[in-house]
């Protein structure tokens, strides 16, 4: 017969259990409570990274889009060109344009096209090394490698290039009715010529192919009877 307290609490070994058990309970709340705050400082950490690192990346794009703008204010008619873009090749990869490591140019399409821009009267110069991160080593398929205006077209896969496309590389708007921060209106033009001749095909449908020569006039219509749209060009041999 069990052992009964004199408090009539039931047997010892009943008293035992019964706060060993009150132990696992309170050692499971503890747990339990200690896991909870974990979670909670964990969640907090993890929130707060996720917010730095979106505060850092917006601050990132913020500071890149004025930067940019700056560029865009100091080219034509202010400066001689447009600067390269902080990063030569990025506007490249976002277009799904092939970039390669090491200098690495495709030869399953390997063409020049020569571009002449002129902006009220005045030629402008297309940098070099567009399309080309000389400190990586990366290059894209079109790409120039000096300030002549020869668009190199060194492609992976045999596909066409166009006007527009260089542009975008070189992070400078161009639609029928703009280039940079420049627009037509009642007395400012762009036009568009191939081989000296106009045409109206809207810039993204200009393509680049052996030996074009592309040419862009903005300006009023003294500024532009200054110039002499060329039709053709001395390319280097082998180009």
């Amino acid at each position: 017969m069990a052992t009964k307290s004199k408090a009539g609490g039931g047997s010892a070994k009943e008293r035992v259990a019964a706060m060993r058990a009150a132990e696992k309970r309170k050692e499971r709340l503890r747990w339990l409570l200690t896991f909870s705050v974990v979670l909670v400082i964990v969640a907090a950490l993890v929130g707060g990274a996720f917010w730095a690192i979106q505060k850092s990346d917006e601050d990132k794009k913020k500071k890149a889009e004025k930067a940019n703008a700056a560029r865009l204010a100091e080219g034509p008619p202010k400066g001689g060109s447009w600067a390269l873009p902080a990063d030569p090749v990025a506007a490249a990869e976002k277009l799904g344009l092939e970039v390669k490591g090491g200098m690495e140019e495709g030869s399953a399409k390997h063409e020049h096209s020569h571009l002449s821009i002129f902006i009220n009267g005045q030629p402008v110069a297309v940098p070099a090394n567009l399309g080309i991160d000389t400190l990586s080593g990366h290059i894209a398929e079109l790409h120039t490698h000096d300030a002549r205006g020869v668009i190199h077209v060194e492609a992976f896969q045999s596909k066409p290039f166009y006007l527009d496309q260089v542009f975008k590389i070189w992070e400078v708007p161009l639609s029928a009715s703009e280039i940079g921060l420049l627009k037509t209106d009642a007395t400012h033009t762009l036009k568009f010529y191939v081989d000296g001749k106009e045409v109206t095909e809207d810039p993204s449908k200009i393509e680049l192919t052996a030996h074009r020569e592309i040419g862009v006039v903005y300006g009023t219509a003294a500024d532009n009877a200054k110039v002499k749209v060329p039709a053709s060009f001395q390319f280097d041999n082998g180009e």
